[in-house]
């Protein structure tokens, strides 16, 4: 049964590359199929048995993402690792995923703090596919808790730097910074964060740089987008809607996936939810666009029909959402 699942993902997979680089939807002049309206899982060889999720992608296709498994982590026991996947162009879909190694990923370091687990994930990759913003636990500390920082890493001579930690005003001692990623404008990294000033626990702010490059204090993103629930992840596509993930009431399971137009710099209107197609009864989140902007990608915990196991990414046509939110 796995071997078939893996063939017929495969399957989908190129189904997706053309949807993701075609320079034009090649539904739009037909009916729809099937393919055009279902959720796809993402297939071999990007999920596994183990836990995968958190993807974004560089526009040449490279893809980022983080997995919790153990056959290629940089240390036994670690929690989760960041892997990347270059985008095939003779085969039309992506090579092996490869771990991205150390020093981009941490090895646990209980030993220091019981709270470094050596969890790297929730990759955001630039459009030029030279800068990844994440989180980790790196320098996570018991006393003041602080679980989770925000670091970069920049590819020099073809080559991963060391990360180094985004510093204060985006990274605090008690905040517990994540999910971090640019907005469309390429200037403006929005984050969840759980310091004082939101409206509930994990709330998304977003700062600028200065003409130095240095962060400014962040926004409150408000609360059209932040409620007394968690709220992380922010993905904006070429229309100016963002996606991200909420576990707000109203809802279809513990955590949704979430749309709201941009009406101005730190101003938002109302949130809608995607739907059902997207949403189910469990964890739904962490949504990512492909290149072309016409591919809606996510992971969910909860699509028994179709897993590889655990946590998969799944895909779906954009169009399905648009006409959810009223994005046209």
């Amino acid at each position: 049964m796995l071997k078939k699942a893996v063939k017929i993902g495969s399957c989908l997979v190129i189904m997706a590359i053309l949807l993701m680089f075609s320079g034009s939807n090649t539904a739009s002049s037909s009916p729809e199929s099937w393919a055009d309206l279902a959720v796809h899982n993402f297939g071999a060889p990007i999920n596994t048995m183990w836990d995968e999720g958190e993807l974004s992608f560089a526009d040449d296709g490279t893809m980022v993402f983080c997995s919790s498994r153990q056959d290629l982590a940089v240390a036994p026991g670690d929690l989760k690792d960041i892997y990347i996947a270059t985008f095939n162009k003779e085969t039309g879909t992506w090579n092996k995923p490869v771990n991205m190694g150390l020093p981009v990923n941490s090895a646990p370091a209980t030993n220091i703090d019981p709270l470094r687990k050596g969890d790297d994930r929730e990759p955001w990759i630039s459009h030029d596919g030279n800068t990844i913003y994440f989180k980790s636990d790196r320098l996570a500390t018991s006393n003041p808790r602080n679980v989770n920082d925000i670091f970069v890493t920049h590819k020099v001579n073809g080559v991963w730097a060391t990360p180094e930690l985004v510093p204060y005003p985006i990274s605090t001692d008690n905040g517990n910074e994540h999910c971090p990623m640019l907005l469309r404008d390429g200037k403006t990294l929005c984050f969840a964060s759980q310091r004082e000033g939101g409206y509930g626990s994990f709330d998304i702010w977003c700062s600028q740089q200065d003409a130095n490059g240095k962060w400014q204090q962040p926004v409150n993103q408000g609360p059209n987008i932040n409620t007394s629930a968690s709220e992380f992840h922010f993905m904006q596509d070429k229309q100016g809607w963002v996606y991200f993930t909420s576990s707000r009431p109203g809802g279809h399971g513990t955590m949704d996936i979430w749309a709201s137009k941009q009406l101005g710099p730190n101003k938002w209107g109302p949130a809608v939810n995607v739907g059902p197609l997207v949403n189910g009864p469990g964890r739904n989140q962490c949504p990512a666009l492909s290149p072309n902007d016409e591919t809606f990608c996510w992971f969910s915990d909860s699509r028994a029909d179709n897993s590889f196991g655990a946590n998969d990414i799944y895909w779906t046509n954009k169009k399905n959402i648009d006409r959810v939110v009223g994005n046209r």
